[in-house]
C-alpha cells in the first residue's frame, strides 16, 4: 500500500499544496492570495480561516478529503529552541506557533497550526519538518558580544538537508557520515555547517551575505546610525535588510537574470556587485570551515541562483580550496517535506515531540525590537 501525504506550505502571498503518493507528486497548486485578500484577514494568525478554505477547496478539486490521506506534512514555522527533522503537532507546538514569545511571526508558522486543525478532523498525525530555525548548536555556537541576545540559527533547513541527502546518496554514504557546508541562495543567502547530520552552526540571511533582495550585515554602528537618523522608521529598516535591500538597491532589480545581461552588455557595476555578492558568500563558506576545522567533505551551493554558471564559478574559484564544491540547484521544498513525512511513515526517521519547557530551558526566547 502506498503513503499518501497532504503537503501544506504557506508563504507570504501564497499556500503551495500538494498530494504526494509515495515518492511521487500527483497534484499540486500553489495558491495566489492577492494582498489585498490578506489585508481584510488582519494580522497574521487571522488568516487561518481564509487558507483553510483554500486548502478545501483544493482538496474539493482533487475529488479528496482528510481522511483520504496517512499524514499531512507541514512547512515549518519559525519556532525557536528546536531541532531538524519532524516533529508531531501537539497542542504545546501549537501555542507555540501562535505566540510571539516562542516564534517570530511569519507565514510559514501557519503551517502546523493548519495541518493539525485538518487533521484532528480526520484522526490523522501533522508534522512540521526542517523548520527554519531547526538546528543543534553547541553552547559555544549561541554566545554573542550581548549578554542580552542569544545566537541562534536560521537558514533554509529544508532544502539544505534535502540536498545533503540527495549527494550523500550520490556519494553513496550515509548522511550523517559527512561533514558538509551548504550555502542556499535565493532571494535570500544562508549557509550552514553539517556533522553527523545535524546543523551545527549557520549564517542567516541577515548576518551573512548579500543576496538579491537582502542587505546582509556590515559593520554594525554605522546600521545603528541609520537607525537613530530619524530617516527611517522600524517597518522600513527592514524593509532595507529583507526585500528591498543587497543587488536590488543598488540595481533596482533582484533578477539574475537581468543583472547578468547588464553585465553582458558592459555594465561595470553590475559585474562588480556579482562579484562581491560571490566574494562574501565565498566568506561566509570559510567562516564555517572553521567549525569543521577545516576537514570538509564537499561545499554544497543550492537555491534558484545556483542555476548561475556565472555566480557558481566566482564562488568555487574563491572557495574551491576549502573542499570539492557541487551544485544541486533548485528549491524542492515540497518534494522535501514528502521524503521527509515518507522517512517518518515507514520508520527510517523517529519524529520528536515538541514541549513549551524544552524552549524555555534553551533560553532562545524572541528577542525583537518593539
Amino acid at each position: 500500500m502506498s503513503i499518501r501525504q497532504l503537503i501544506i506550505n504557506p508563504g507570504s502571498t501564497s499556500t503551495k499544496l500538494a498530494v504526494y503518493e509515495d515518492e511521487k507528486e500527483v497534484a499540486g497548486e500553489s495558491v495566489a492570495h492577492a494582498p489585498e485578500e490578506l489585508a481584510a484577514c488582519g494580522g497574521l494568525y487571522e488568516q487561518i480561516s481564509f487558507r483553510l478554505e483554500a486548502i478545501r477547496r483544493f482538496l474539493d478539486r482533487q475529488n479528496l478529503s482528510v481522511s483520504n490521506f496517512d499524514d499531512i506534512m507541514c512547512r515549518g514555522g519559525m519556532v525557536w529552541g528546536i531541532g531538524t527533522g519532524g516533529y508531531r503537532v501537539n497542542d504545546e507546538l501549537v501555542t507555540a506557533l501562535s505566540h510571539e514569545e516562542y516564534a517570530s511571526p511569519h507565514a510559514s508558522d501557519l503551517g502546523g497550526i493548519l495541518g493539525k486543525m485538518l487533521g484532528d478532523e480526520a484522526g490523522i498525525d501533522a508534522y512540521i519538518y526542517d523548520a527554519v530555525t531547526g538546528a543543534s548548536l553547541p553552547k559555544v555556537a549561541q554566545i554573542t558580544g550581548f549578554p542580552e541576545i542569544v545566537r541562534r540559527s536560521s537558514c533554509h533547513v529544508l532544502n539544505m538537508h534535502a540536498m545533503a541527502e540527495r549527494f550523500a546518496q550520490d556519494q553513496g554514504v550515509t548522511y550523517d557520515s559527512l561533514r558538509l557546508i551548504i550555502a542556499h541562495m535565493g532571494g535570500g543567502v544562508s549557509l550552514c555547517a553539517i556533522e553527523n547530520g545535524q546543523i551545527v552552526d549557520s549564517i542567516g540571511d541577515d548576518d551573512g551575505p548579500f543576496s538579491p533582495e537582502r542587505s546582509g550585515f556590515t559593520q554594525i554602528l554605522p546600521i545603528v546610525k541609520l537607525c537613530y537618523s530619524g530617516n527611517y522608521t522600524y517597518e522600513e529598516m527592514k524593509s532595507m535588510i529583507r526585500g528591498n535591500g543587497g543587488l536590488k538597491a543598488y540595481l533596482g532589480t533582484s533578477d539574475a537574470r537581468e543583472i547578468e545581461k547588464m553585465i553582458a552588455d558592459g555594465n561595470k557595476e553590475a559585474a562588480l556587485l556579482y562579484r562581491a555578492q560571490a566574494y562574501q558568500i565565498s566568506k561566509g563558506i570559510g567562516e564555517l570551515s572553521i567549525v569543521h576545522k577545516g576537514k570538509c567533505d564537499g561545499v554544497i551551493l543550492t537555491g534558484g541562483l545556483a542555476y548561475s554558471g556565472m555566480l557558481t564559478a566566482m564562488i568555487e574559484e574563491y572557495a574551491g580550496f576549502i573542499a570539492p564544491v557541487h551544485i544541486y540547484p533548485g528549491e524542492h521544498e515540497m518534494q522535501a517535506l514528502a521524503l521527509g513525512g515518507l522517512r517518518i511513515m515507514t520508520g527510517k526517521e523517529e519524529s520528536r515531540e515538541f514541549h513549551l519547557d524544552d524552549i524555555r530551558a534553551s533560553g532562545q526566547l524572541t528577542f525583537d525590537a518593539p
